[in-house]
């Protein structure tokens, strides 16, 4: 028989594991340059579709959704396995619901029913980056084991406010206003124990009960033969939380003139920066590597305004092609990339003090943004 290991399941596999840590470092890597790739045309392909052609507009956005949406789960699943601790942040649970929902409809599949109501208006909740995605993950991976083709899976949001007798019979740690996220399958299981919060399903599960609790926050699940399950996630409302961001911005374009040189070996990113930055209006050069890149500056006439360059690359490291570069260049700006996350950076010698970092995947609206803010501190 084969045993399927979900997300989470290798988060804790990989914490006594560094051979494991190292091989999913270069996954995550991977992954996140692909999503990258994807997320960036499908937003380019959003700025070039008519306004009108709204059905084929929705489809790109749920491709671009889901990109993100998986980069965020594997920025949490190096988390999980100790690489590095995640300050939390707030999220807006509809929003979140709404970002989720394509990538879950595929992970349940064509068989199964799911059914997403948010009742939730705009509340919020304080979390690491990835760790509602890792819960909503697990909670739905765990239904759709138990109801199989032909289920239903529903997921209701809503806002309580619990008082002390309900604190008490949730097993939280205060009374007051909470988000509660339910999970309910048609499977036919046996009766599970709630009060002792100990859940079946193995590591799924109980990561799910870490999250939530290590947030202050409970999980319950009721469950009878035959009648399904449903399992109660509470997590304490922000009171007049106010986002500083919000989860999904529509794109603000960020146009320039300036040259930009682009030094990415990932062919699909590379191809993608330059896009964008030409779309833009700025003058896109490109390489390949840091010697392509050398060769590239020096037959280059004009101004080199800003480079923009993968941290870690085959042969010369971004840094110290950067540092090449923009010697004898006192007005050039670089902008750092990279699909590892901070603490392998900082493997290979680079810190975010040696200058401007996006990580990847990052959107257009992110990348714009971006390239805007670093040339403008060229002129400041």
């Amino acid at each position: 028989m084969t045993t399927r290991v979900e997300p989470p399941q290798l988060a804790i596999l990989l914490a006594d594991n560094e051979r494991l840590r190292a091989l999913a470092a270069s996954v995550i890597h991977d992954f996140n340059n692909f999503a990258a790739a994807i997320g960036g045309y499908s937003e380019l392909v959003l700025q070039r579709l008519a306004s009108d052609d709204e059905h084929v507009r929705a489809g790109v956005r749920g491709i671009r959704d889901t990109a993100t949406w998986g980069a965020r789960i594997t920025r949490r699943l190096m988390a999980a396995a100790g690489r590095s601790p995640l300050p939390p942040t707030r999220l807006a649970v509809d929003m979140a619901l709404t970002a989720a929902e394509p990538a879950l409809r595929l992970l349940v599949g064509d068989g199964t029913r799911l059914t997403v109501n948010r009742h939730s208006a705009a509340a919020i909740v304080e979390l690491p980056p990835g760790e509602f995605e890792q819960m909503l993950v697990n909670l739905v991976v765990t239904a759709r084991e138990a109801v199989g083709a032909g289920g239903i899976i529903g997921i209701v949001a809503d806002t309580v406010q619990v008082d002390e007798a309900g604190r008490r019979a949730a097993g939280l740690p205060a009374a007051g206003d909470y988000v509660r996220l339910a999970v309910s399958d048609t499977g036919r299981r046996t009766s599970e124990t709630a009060g002792s919060r100990v859940f079946p399903g193995g590591y799924g599960l109980a990561t799910v009960h870490d999250i939530v609790t290590r947030n202050g926050g409970a999980v319950s699940v009721t469950s009878g033969p035959g009648a399904g399950s449903t399992f109660e996630v509470y997590l304490p409302r922000l009171d007049n939380a106010v986002l500083e961001r919000p989860l999904m911005p529509d794109v603000d374009l960020h146009h320039g003139s300036e040259t930009v040189l682009v030094v990415e070996n990932e062919e699909p990113v590379r191809e993608m920066i330059v896009d964008v930055l030409s779309l833009h209006g700025y003058t896109a050069l490109a390489a390949g590597d840091g010697e392509e890149a050398l060769r590239v500056a020096a037959s280059h006439r004009g101004a080199l305004d800003l480079i923009i360059v993968d941290v870690v690359m085959p042969g010369i490291s971004g840094e110290a092609l950067a540092q090449r570069l923009t010697a004898g260049r006192p007005g050039t700006r670089v902008l750092y990339i990279s699909g590892y996350t901070d603490d392998l950076i900082r493997q290979h010698g680079f810190t975010l003090a040696s200058g401007h970092f996006l990580q990847k995947p990052f959107s257009v609206d992110d990348l714009a943004r971006k390239v805007r803010e670093v040339l403008r501190g060229r002129v400041a």
